[in-house]
């Protein structure tokens, strides 16, 4: 019994330093998106937030201000986009259930070794 108290607290610190790896992945989570011409670029955070932004002097002429404000919006979108992308990602990895020898093992009479002990 005291083995098992045992694998129940460890698998419990094991879930926990799970979650605060995941936590940790997801709060330092950044997102670039550069225009096609490379002259607009953003960063976005992990809560799509705006952090960085460049504007190359040549856009600042070839676009009226209407088109600037457009393309700038247009790249944080697509930078919002590859974060929500990556942060489904981790979380999905994160909640994929990782089978171990006892769930998987078969005993001779065709269960799972998983409720052996």
């Amino acid at each position: 019994m005291a083995d098992r108290w045992s694998d129940m607290l460890d698998e419990v610190s094991r879930q926990r330093a799970e979650v605060a790896r995941v936590g940790d992945a997801l709060r330092t989570l950044t997102a670039h998106a550069v225009s096609p011409d490379r002259l607009v670029s953003v960063t976005v955070d992990a809560r799509g937030l705006l952090v960085d932004l460049g504007i190359d002097q040549r856009a600042m002429r070839r676009l009226r201000a209407d088109q600037l404000s457009e393309q700038i919006t247009a790249l944080v979108r697509d930078a919002d986009r590859q974060l929500a992308d990556r942060r489904n990602q981790i979380l999905t990895a994160a909640v994929q259930p990782v089978p171990d020898y006892a769930d998987v093992r078969m005993r001779g009479d065709g269960q799972t070794g998983a409720d052996d002990d």
